[in-house]
């Protein structure tokens, strides 16, 4: 949908939403929060979390669902890791409750993307696959397709490209079948990636245009400023500067106007080195200051440390050794904190490991306590049937003690008890009955 059409629908939805009460009105805002996801975070924000706030009196999982679903992936497009990972969880809890798998499967995929930004590699790639797992059990191939290329982007991060490359192709190839326009786009721009970290700059270029083209006629403003800072950065690698600066700054207008700080970090950081390269050293440190004013607004320790690295890189190149230094050690006190020997995710865990960690188990605790509840009462119920069969009246022989069934007939009172509960018995006297039946043992005993 294009953004003159996600107004329009936007505007319909607003005069819907005036006089309307209740779950109908809940149903509008649902409808609000997915409408804006691509073009309007903040907005997409907003109504979630006036949904959520009306269900507080109206119970509907599948309604709270989509919420959740939405604040999650909004709040981890602008940055807001933890935020994003608070909603996640409590997605998995209510889609455990209803059962949707599928639901569940897009949540898992939401979280494997944070726990990537968050450079928490091993689970990402878990999340993805779990995803993944459920996707094709369920034979959705599209989405699928989407998984397969969140795992090829994983790949390339561990430098394993040949991995990152063979899944990104059977997205690519999934994606181009079943004619899915978007998912095609994501991993055409994923491939380009895959061939210029490998040097193939110009084989780069064409799925970078191939991928542009799409998001052109798609009409996705976010995403075409990714490849058109993908595109720039590929033509600075050929010192081909002026056209990068043209493709950086077309980029950048797109991400002012949508307030995405976290892609208007990375091109301004982009522009500052093209302008670095090419010796116009003033407008290298604007820019890189620029982009260096963002850091306490992204809660990524990832991105952080890359504007650091980049400030730095910008002030050697155009003479400024003294904050050249002093940014590199920031950069490398950072980098240290992400990647120590005891494991690439201490940051991670200080920040996030133990809310996560806790809204897991607290799920897997719901979920037990459901099947110990299910336990106690079936076993309960078996108990209570019991009872039942060996409550009422009792006709009892008052001479042999033998117990008269519903059939009518006498039976022993150890088979009639052992017929209608678990109680086994075994015999042995009373020291009554030994003084009566064996007074000669009884004396000696």
């Amino acid at each position: 949908m294009t953004e003159a059409e996600t107004g329009q629908s936007a505007e319909i939805l607003m005069n819907k939403l005036q006089g309307t009460e209740g779950l109908d009105r809940i149903r509008i805002l649902a409808d609000l929060s997915v409408e804006y996801r691509e073009t309007d975070r903040r907005k997409t924000i907003e109504f979630g979390l006036r949904g959520l706030e009306l269900l507080k009196n109206i119970e509907d999982k599948t309604l709270e669902s989509v919420f959740l679903n939405e604040l999650c992936w909004a709040y981890q497009c602008i940055g807001e890791y933890q935020t994003a990972l608070k909603y996640g969880f409590r997605n998995l809890e209510i889609t455990g409750i209803t059962n949707d798998r599928i639901s569940e499967s897009d949540t898992f995929n939401r979280i494997g993307i944070i726990y990537y930004k968050l450079s928490d590699i091993d689970k990402a790639l878990d999340y993805f696959l779990k995803a993944l797992r459920i996707f094709e059990e369920s034979n959705e191939v599209v989405k699928a397709s989407s998984l397969l290329n969140n795992i090829s982007i994983i790949y390339s991060s561990l430098k394993d490209e040949n991995s990152a490359l063979d899944y990104c192709t059977r997205a690519i190839e999934i994606s181009e079948k079943h004619n899915c326009s978007t998912n095609l786009a994501n991993s055409l721009n994923n491939a380009g990636g895959i061939f210029s970290r490998a040097g193939n700059l110009e084989k780069a270029l064409e799925y970078y245009r191939r991928a542009l083209k799409i998001r052109l006629k798609l009409g996705e403003k976010v995403k075409i400023a990714r490849v058109l800072t993908n595109i720039g950065m590929t033509h600075d690698r050929m010192s081909n500067h002026e056209k990068a600066l043209d493709c950086f700054f077309k980029a950048l207008e797109i991400e002012m106007e949508r307030k995405d700080v976290q892609d208007a970090s990375h091109t301004l950081l982009s522009i500052a080195l093209s302008y670095a390269a090419t010796g116009r050293a003033e407008d290298a440190y604007e820019y890189a200051g620029k982009a260096l004013a963002y850091t306490d607004r992204i809660d990524s320790p990832v991105i952080a440390r890359n504007i650091y690295q980049s400030y730095s890189e910008v002030c050697e190149i155009i003479g400024y050794f003294r904050e050249a230094l002093e940014f590199h050690k920031k950069y490398k006190s950072l980098n240290d904190k992400i990647f120590t020997e005891d494991g690439s995710r201490k940051i991670t865990e200080l920040r996030v490991k133990y809310e996560t960690d806790k809204k897991e188990r607290e799920t897997e605790i719901y979920r037990l306590r459901n099947v110990e509840l299910a336990k106690t009462n079936e076993e309960l119920k078996n108990a209570l049937n019991e009872v039942k069969h060996l409550s009422g009246l009792l006709p009892i022989c008052a001479s042999c003690k033998k117990i008269r069934d519903d059939s009518g007939y006498w039976k022993k009172i150890e088979l009639y008890i052992s017929e209608r509960s678990d109680a086994q018995f075994t015999h042995g006297l009373c020291p009554e009955c030994m003084r009566k039946l064996y007074p000669e043992i009884h004396k000696n005993g």
